[in-house]
């Protein structure tokens, strides 16, 4: 299992470079400043804009996660305790984090949807509040589930490495 997630931390981070490399020239590109200059972006969530503003530094943190996520598979490969509770913890708050993304993901659809219904939208696009309704319990349950889900997993993760065969491994 191990080996997996570091497989997994290690693909991330490149992932997240890839990302870093995107963000950084989006975020000074002129003529995205000139795009969005001047734009009403109320439709848009306080915390998604936030995030389109701090694009490369959540990139930044998140490589950052990934690269501690690796040190402690390598550090529990290696069968030190410190790898153990690092990785513990980091179970926790993925765990949380998750939950925290389908706060942000909802929020921008109550924003969106708050827009569609205002007198600043086209009929038409009040007409499109229905379907967004729609869209918005489907991506919520879905994601709530997905949360929880991967919230046990983790869970019940945590729980077996601090079994005592676990530390017992480590132990030798």
């Amino acid at each position: 299992m191990t080996k997996s997630v570091l497989a997994l931390c290690i693909a991330s981070a490149v992932c997240w470079v890839a990302a870093i490399l995107v963000a950084a020239p989006l975020s000074n590109a002129p003529w995205l400043q000139d795009a969005l200059h001047g734009r009403d972006l109320s439709w848009l969530a306080p915390s998604l804009r936030w995030l389109g503003n701090h694009a490369v530094a959540v990139c930044v943190a998140m490589l950052l996660v990934c690269v501690v996520g690796t040190a402690a598979c390598w550090a529990m490969l290696y069968r030190r305790r410190w790898g153990l509770w690092l990785f513990i913890v980091l179970l926790v708050v993925t765990a949380l984090f998750n939950f925290v993304c389908c706060w942000v993901v909802d929020e921008g659809f109550r924003y969106v949807l708050d827009y569609l219904a205002s007198d600043a939208a086209s009929s038409e696009l009040r007409d499109m509040r229905g379907e967004m309704l729609v869209q918005r319990m489907t991506f919520l349950v879905t994601t709530l589930t997905t949360s929880i889900a991967f919230a046990a997993l983790h869970g019940w993760l945590a729980v077996r490495l601090l079994r005592a065969d676990v530390h017992a491994w480590f132990d030798r």
